[in-house]
């Protein structure tokens, strides 16, 4: 009958070691998985931080657009001055009485 205690109490300190090693590696577990949840936490901050950067760049891309219509149309409109005034000069210019040079 000794001899079926001691099995009896081998496998139970077994159990006992088996059940401690199993409670680590839960509690380890739990630590992995609370890492996990703030590497996710800080992925989707990273990703509307993301998001927010495209819409802007987009903002940017289409302000720039309209800008360099504005300035084409200015440009176009100082040359169309400039001829204007280019053919002006002339006039003027023949307009004045010789006398008066």
């Amino acid at each position: 009958m000794s001899n079926n205690a001691e099995i009896l109490t081998a496998i139970l300190d077994l159990k006992t070691h088996f059940d401690g090693k199993f409670d680590r590696v839960e509690q380890r577990l739990d630590r992995v998985e609370q890492h996990l949840d703030r590497l996710e936490q800080r992925a989707d901050g990273v990703d509307q931080r993301l998001d927010d950067m495209n819409h802007r760049l987009k903002d940017l891309q289409i302000t720039t657009h309209n800008q360099g219509e504005r300035i084409s149309r200015m440009e176009g409109r100082l040359d169309e001055q400039s001829r204007i005034l280019a053919a002006l000069i002339p006039t003027r210019v023949a307009a004045v009485p010789p006398a008066a040079e």
